[in-house]
């Protein structure tokens, strides 16, 4: 792939699905209300993140394809599950609710009554966020698996731990910590929890940069796509493929293997 093709893909798409994401209305349940106020922009905004968040995934391939290991394999098949996953789950979870939101528009109040409570079970639909899990989950894992990949041989184990242990401990943060009681609101807790396992990486990754910010891209757009995580996530994403280009690489390939 040229070079300038694979930069305008690798910094490109983080830069437009952090800029796109940015006006994500955020809404606290019930929905339909929410929705319907945003729906135009709600539809074409999940109208681009069905083609976004594949480049996303394609720009964390990109960014690791050169390198070898079972860590570097690991994160190169976490996306491979991240991309259709979720696509998605945001196709059903955002053009789906939009479009019934939408249709429900031609319907007389009384109906609208009856309609507006199912559409609302539909967007909370445990099967819809079993699938939002299952494409956040693969996307931390690439994350944390390309963290460990490029890192520098003598720290590679040590890293790999603190990878396995932030792994659970972020997943039960985002379980029991992440929204307040408004359904809205992020918790200071979770973001303590977040910003700990950025700076443990920090202090034991070798290069620190690129271990902190990939951690913090996969457990900040990873918790939620919608600003203010998402967003932070995918700059992450992107200064962290800036210093891989234009620190690590300085236009040579990299062939490391990992463990």
């Amino acid at each position: 792939m040229p070079t300038i093709l694979r930069r305008l893909l690798l910094f490109g798409a983080p830069a437009l699905v952090a800029a796109v994401n940015l006006t994500h209305p955020v809404i606290a349940p019930p929905v339909y209300a929410g929705v319907l106020h945003h729906l135009d922009w709600w539809l074409t905004l999940h109208t681009l993140n069905l083609v976004l968040f594949p480049l996303l995934g394609l720009a964390a391939y990109l960014l690791i394809m050169d390198l070898n290991g079972i860590a570097a394999t690991l994160s190169k098949v976490a996306i491979a599950v991240f991309i259709p996953v979720y696509a998605g789950f945001d196709a059903l979870m955002g053009i789906g609710t939009g479009l019934l939101v939408q249709l429900s528009r031609q319907l007389p109040p009384a109906s609208i009554a009856v309609v507006a409570p199912v559409i609302n079970a539909f967007y909370d639909s445990p099967l819809l966020y079993n699938i939002a899990a299952a494409g956040s989950i693969a996307w931390i894992i690439a994350m944390l698996a390309a963290t460990v990949a490029f890192t520098a041989p003598e720290r590679r184990r040590v890293v790999a731990i603190v990878a396995i242990i932030s792994f659970p401990i972020g997943g039960w943060a985002r379980q029991n910590l992440f929204l307040a009681a408004d359904g809205v609101t992020i918790t200071p807790a979770w973001w303590l929890v977040t910003a700990g396992m950025g700076l443990l990486m920090l202090a034991v990754g070798k290069p620190r940069v690129t271990a902190a910010l990939l951690t913090l891209a996969g457990a900040l757009f990873g918790a939620l796509h919608v600003t203010p995580t998402g967003p932070l996530g995918a700059a992450c994403f992107l200064v962290a493929g800036l210093y891989v280009e234009f620190v690590m690489r300085k236009g040579k390939p990299m062939t490391p293997r990992s463990i």
